[in-house]
């Protein structure tokens, strides 16, 4: 097994988990349990890790992660509307919830 991500809080490393998931990727949350702990060791040490099963997948797996987390920080991102069913879906959503419609990726990205 491979870190290819940590986090200080275990949520976000548990939701990481999920995109890398996603993407066909095994993963995995470590150490999610020792949030409790920080001021009894050092903080860096309780942090959550997202660990591939697969290590030849790890650069694969930061390419992901850090795909979804600068598309996250996008200040350009807009709402949508989708043009099957003209439901209105937040910038960060790439599919429609109501029928499906996978959002074209903008160019540039």
């Amino acid at each position: 097994m491979k870190t290819v991500y940590t986090a200080a809080d275990p949520i976000m490393a548990g939701f990481i988990e999920g995109v890398l998931q996603n993407a066909g990727i095994q993963a995995h949350v470590l150490q999610a349990g020792l949030y409790g702990a920080a001021g009894e060791i050092p903080p860096n040490e309780c942090w959550a890790r997202v660990v591939v099963v697969h290590e030849e997948q790890a650069e694969q797996a930061r390419a992901v992660i850090k795909e979804y987390l600068e598309a996250e920080a996008d200040p350009t991102a807009c709402d949508w509307t989708c043009p099957r069913c003209k439901e209105r879906s937040e910038a960060q959503f790439t599919q429609c919830w109501n029928c499906g419609y996978e959002r074209e990726t903008p160019p540039g990205r």
